[in-house]
């Protein structure tokens, strides 16, 4: 069934620093909702040759586009990215309404032990170079960003506990 016939598509911002289980939650919140595009821009950054650097402009809009077509099918997209701008959330609702969709902005935390354990174990391509410095900036920009309208938190603390939290948050959305 799609959220058409349930009410209004939704975009599902999982936002957060690098290694808080942006993209456990969004992989565990598809497999409970079939036909949810778990839309993770790092994979769409992956298809994208060239230096990983320069590939983020472009990998965004491109799931930017994605999100508005799956969304005005009357599907859910859920999205985990790092959006550290209000100025880059604005281009997340936008594509919210090109899709007739609702945007539910959520801010995913973790212990920062936990956060640091992820961060250097993971050896993704775009994250070489993410030091202290770096995650501190995110952190900055995340703060500001935590300020706008709208957005809620959510910790992450255990996959399936954090899905069910994440479950009552839209619910009540």
């Amino acid at each position: 069934m799609t959220r058409a016939a349930e009410g209004r598509a939704r975009l599902i911002l999982l936002n957060g620093l690098p290694g808080v289980g942006k993209s456990a939650v969004a992989a565990a919140w598809s497999a409970r909702h079939p036909g949810t595009l778990d839309l993770d821009i790092d994979r769409v950054r992956s298809l994208i040759s060239g230096d990983p650097r320069d590939t983020a402009g472009p990998a965004r809009a491109l799931g930017l586009a994605m999100a508005a077509v799956h969304l005005r099918g009357g599907h859910d997209v859920v999205v985990p990215q790092l959006v550290a701008r209000p100025d880059q959330v604005a281009r997340f609702a936008d594509a919210a309404v090109r899709g007739d969709a609702r945007l539910v902005h959520v801010l995913v935390e973790a212990p920062d032990d936990v956060v640091a354990d992820r961060v250097a174990a993971d050896a993704a391509p775009h994250r070489r170079g993410l030091d202290a410095t770096a995650v501190a900036v995110y952190a900055a920009g995340l703060a500001e960003v935590a300020r706008e309208p709208g957005v809620h938190r959510l910790t992450n603390d255990e996959v399936a506990a954090a899905v069910d939290r994440l479950e009552e948050l839209v619910r009540r959305r």
